[in-house]
């Protein structure tokens, strides 16, 4: 049988530990990742590195952004062609949202020069109309448009799902996959003695109850609410507590402010890489991911929280968006906001033979559902049958319509 050609376009994967979902896919499809040869991120320019997963072909472009403010949704690849005639893709895979400029660009360069290729778009959307702002509405104009071009969608989160049904795209049409999962190779539990003598490099104490973030440092993240429950639960008990936060952000100085009034001890490290995040991880007794809807802000995964559950770390987070779906039955959930809830979720999680518990669920639930191998697997499925519908496209012969120009 040939193997389809995929085109898979996506700015997530510059960084190469990010790169094992399609490695996965390589395996079955004649795939190429086409990606921009460096990205703007929270943390600073990121230029696309080749460390892992060297079996991924990549096709890299220089970037380029059509207004000052550069979101992930506003860039575009500097190419006449994306070498769609060359390569002439089955499958045009992109991951952004419907109102991004590179989904637009993937229509057009499909209708000019790779008609017969179905597009499956990947997107994150959870928010409702009521939710959106004056210029999420205007986008929300342009998805309008590009969904009818889209043959297959793929949302990252169940809330997406039920929002494309609502603005008219059958419910056959999309499927609800998670963009990435983790890699067991990275992501899993040290030994005893190596997560100890990572604790005690990192100044944490003996028998020291620690209580772990990652992300970025924003208001939106719940921080405060999360620093107010441990100062709740350090008044009610005997045992020693300390913060352990990886991130940067706005609220970086206030949070450590914070933490010096209400005497609590922070360690507070600079972002890592997806491959190093793994190891400080294994240091916390608890992750907690306490984010807060304020849209247009609403937690569309919550991947760190699939990152601890691999390492053995049990879970807390909020009623925010789909953190709820992602936990499930492996972790505690306690209503965004509320700081007394989320201190007793911490009390509970202080109880070393209940984090056992959690830490079994935790394991046994994302090694059955959130590996990338399992997300590969699923994304075949949608290959498939995407390569047996219809195509939206009308005609198979390339129209005549004028070329962009561009550099």
């Amino acid at each position: 049988m040939t193997r389809k050609k995929v085109a898979f376009i996506s700015h997530s994967c510059i960084e190469s530990s990010s790169r094992t979902k399609l490695a996965y896919l390589a395996r079955h499809t004649e795939l190429r990742l086409v990606t921009p040869s460096w990205y703007p991120t929270p943390f600073g320019r990121y230029e696309v590195d080749f460390k892992f997963n060297p079996q991924v072909p990549i096709r890299k472009y220089r970037i380029g952004f059509l207004n000052v403010r550069r979101s992930s949704t506003r860039w575009f690849l500097y190419s006449h062609n994306l070498d769609f005639p060359h390569f002439q893709p089955d499958i045009i895979h992109v991951e952004n949202e419907c109102h991004s400029w590179i989904v637009c660009q993937a229509l057009l360069y499909r209708r000019w020069f790779a008609p017969r290729a179905k597009v499956v778009v990947f997107c994150w959307d959870n928010l409702y109309w009521w939710e959106l702002g004056a210029k999420e509405k205007a986008l929300e104009r342009l998805a309008q448009l590009t969904r009818r071009h889209i043959d297959f969608f793929i949302t990252g989160n169940s809330a997406g799902k039920q929002l494309l049904i609502s603005r008219g795209v059958p419910s056959d049409k999309v499927e609800v996959i998670p963009q990435f999962g983790i890699d067991p190779e990275l992501f899993f539990p040290l030994t005893t003695e190596k997560r100890e003598l990572r604790r005690e490099q990192l100044g944490i104490l003996p028998g020291e109850f620690v209580i772990g973030y990652v992300g970025q440092l924003i208001e939106e993240k719940g921080l405060f609410d999360l620093v107010e429950a441990v100062t709740l639960l350090r008044a009610d008990s005997q045992q020693q507590i300390a913060l352990l936060m990886i991130g940067r952000g706005q609220l970086g100085q206030e949070v450590q402010s914070r933490c010096t009034q209400s005497g609590l001890k922070l360690i507070l490290l600079p972002p890592r890489r997806n491959d190093q995040v793994a190891e400080v991880m294994n240091a916390m007794d608890v992750l907690v991911l306490p984010t807060y809807t304020k849209p247009p802000i609403k937690e569309q995964f919550g991947r760190v929280l699939i990152e601890a559950m691999a390492c053995g770390v049990p879970v807390i987070g909020s009623t925010c968006g789909d953190i709820p779906n992602v936990i499930g039955a492996a972790g505690l959930v306690f209503p965004e906001r509320q700081t007394r809830e989320l201190a007793q979720c911490l009390r509970l999680c202080s109880n070393e033979s209940f984090r056992l518990q959690l830490r079994k669920r935790g394991l046994d639930r994302v090694l059955k559902s959130y590996t990338n191998q399992r997300v590969a697997e699923q994304t075949l499925k949608v290959y498939e049958r995407v390569s047996c519908s219809p195509s939206v496209v009308k005609g198979t012969q390339r129209e005549k319509l004028t070329r962009p120009s561009m550099a």
